[in-house]
């Protein structure tokens, strides 16, 4: 459930339990006593030698970490994604030419994810991303309370702490951040290339690649399983009714692997040719069947006969 003052939560915890939650908006006192916990603790990380943000701007600057080129890629990447988005709104060309800018669109968008996450872990350690980081663990701590009693499931820090990993805890801290930040939950949806993806059947509601008959195939139309193993089917009727008995596991050219287990347990994917080594030739084109243990023990049982040192002459050696 969700309204602007709460959202129920249903998850799990460690073990697979359900567990149903309810997060309530943060009042007024709530706002107050976490701010209190952000003072604290910016206090507490300027003592311990954390530096301002702006100074641990001008750190990165001076020890390289985040330099002028760096600055310069996310200027650029952020003009390329706009533009591009720009040309998937504005229509007018190719329906092929359309689908690769919006290919070439995730991955720059991948490209300023990686480069936007480097700078904002070190962000996060700035005595306000701290401070910051404190401040929402409060809320969070405060807002999250049992659907039935509405009363709080983290007294304190220390209970708080103690769970902080489970899953329902995790999910929970989500949706007060939605709340707070007004977050869209559907953000990867909207995305401008992943609406034109979705309008043009290019891919399914959870943005994975699908072909024209709702197959799953990778970015290259490649058949692949909800794991993402490329995979073929036996027959065309297999294929069209999707039956999972008549699939087959192959590698990116298209020929069939089978999993392979050597002596020692090791397990690999092999292609089905490699599958049993074939037997060696002689100069006939014969093949040569020789047993590893039967030549072990031949050359055990006949040891070869070394030849007698004929002591050479002092005329043989001149």
């Amino acid at each position: 459930m969700t309204d602007n003052n709460e959202r129920i939560v249903e998850s799990v915890d460690n073990n697979g339990d359900p567990v149903k939650v309810r997060v309530v908006a943060p009042t007024a006192e709530h706002f107050r006593d976490s701010q209190l916990v952000y003072n604290k603790a910016f206090r507490a990380a300027l003592d311990s030698g954390a530096l301002l943000r702006q100074k641990l701007n001008d750190h990165m600057l001076k020890q390289g970490i985040w330099d002028d080129d760096k600055d310069a890629k996310y200027k650029e990447l952020s003009e390329n994604i706009r533009a591009k988005e720009g040309v998937l709104k504005g229509g007018g060309i190719r329906l092929s030419e359309a689908k690769a800018i919006a290919l070439e669109l995730r991955d720059l968008r991948d490209e300023f994810r990686t480069l936007l996450s480097e700078k904002n872990a070190l962000d996060s350690n700035s005595a306000e991303g701290l401070a910051d980081n404190a401040r929402f663990i409060e809320l969070v701590r405060l807002c999250i309370v049992n659907p039935d009693t509405g009363i709080g499931l983290f007294p304190d820090q220390k209970v708080y702490d103690a769970q902080a990993d489970q899953p329902w805890v995790v999910e929970a801290s989500g949706e007060l951040a939605n709340m707070l930040y007004g977050l869209d939950t559907d953000y990867d949806k909207n995305l401008e290339e992943n609406k034109f993806l979705r309008e043009f059947k290019f891919v399914n509601d959870d943005l994975r690649f699908i072909n024209k008959e709702g197959h799953l195939v990778d970015s290259e139309g490649r058949y692949i399983n909800e794991d993402g193993r490329f995979i073929a089917y036996r027959t065309d009727e297999g294929l069209k009714t999707q039956d999972p008995n008549e699939v087959y596991f192959v590698d990116r050219d298209g020929e069939e692997v089978v999993l392979k287990t050597d002596k020692d347990g090791n397990e690999e994917w092999v292609k089905i040719s490699l599958q049993e080594r074939k037997p060696f030739l002689d100069d006939d084109d014969k093949p040569i069947e020789i047993q590893a243990e039967e030549a072990e023990i031949t050359t055990k049982s006949k040891p070869a006969k070394r030849k007698p040192r004929v002591k050479k002459t002092d005329a043989e050696t001149v």
